[in-house]
């Protein structure tokens, strides 16, 4: 087990947090299950996006958006393929003019934030992409999260890219706010975390390395000092990651794992 470290930084008035892990993710034991073929039915993926390159600590980054931003309402934008992502939600986004990104293949928080970049989303040639998609296909899409199985549907439509990346806004439930978090996503202007965030926001990126030379990280921002909350989630997340490390021989099979996930993540994926 390695635990969650946050790096700390204040500027223009927002608190960054970064976590970067290098090759040490959370996770160093893995359940030997995730390099044999398993059944049909429920798998490691389909219910959490698990694999046998992102392993376990992707039910842990789950867990660690999910709980950092309980009571808030969730939007999510991915990186480039928001109309897979659309699809496997089964519902269309609210379109926006900017996303943000990180560079996976670096390994300083300086040199991995690009900030706000202009959207834009994969157009398919098979099938026919319909006009919409071809005439927004400079726009990245904000989808509502309403459980941490969304979180992971978007994370199946991303994850299997040399590295992926979501960003999640966690702001106060309502119309309103829902409508300024829009707007300072659109326009000519590229927009700052502070004009995202306003003074009750909470930003999150996730980004995923998958082929060698890609890394993950965990960036959290807000007007807030989130520290202390932040590090009492990290070490709670170090016991689970430490409780499950210690029980991998008592799963005997696929069951076995799903039932231990969630205690892993601290979230039940269907739970709001």
């Amino acid at each position: 087990m390695h635990p969650i470290r946050f790096s700390a930084v204040r500027s223009h008035g927002i608190h960054v947090f970064h976590h970067l892990p290098g090759g040490d993710v959370t996770v160093s034991r893995h359940w030997p299950g995730l390099f044999e073929e398993w059944p049909e039915g429920k798998t490691p993926f389909s219910e959490w996006a698990v694999n046998n390159n992102n392993m376990e600590e992707v039910a842990v980054y789950v867990g660690l958006v999910w709980r950092l931003t309980a009571g808030l309402a969730r939007y999510a934008i991915p990186a480039y393929y928001r109309d897979d992502v659309a699809r496997k939600l089964g519902r269309e986004p609210v379109l926006v003019d900017w996303e943000y990104e990180v560079d996976a293949g670096r390994l300083t928080a300086e040199s991995r934030d690009r900030g706000f970049v202009p959207g834009r989303s994969a157009v398919a040639v098979r099938p026919r992409p319909t006009a919409r998609e071809v005439e927004n296909a400079g726009r990245a899409g904000l989808f509502p999260l309403a459980t941490p199985r969304d979180l992971v549907s978007v994370l199946h439509a991303v994850i299997f890219d040399a590295s992926s990346e979501i960003t999640v806004f966690a702001v106060p439930p309502g119309a309103g706010r829902l409508e300024r978090l829009t707007a300072a996503l659109r326009g000519p202007v590229r927009p700052t975390l502070g004009d995202v965030l306003g003074d009750d926001g909470i930003f999150l990126d996730l980004t995923i390395g998958s082929d060698l030379g890609n890394y993950d990280s965990v960036v959290v921002a807000s007007r807030s000092d989130l520290l202390s909350p932040l590090t009492d989630l990290a070490a709670d997340c170090a016991r689970r990651v430490e409780s499950y490390e210690q029980r991998l021989d008592e799963l005997r099979g696929v069951s076995d794992f799903l039932r231990a996930m969630p205690e892993l993540a601290g979230v039940d994926l269907d739970a709001s």
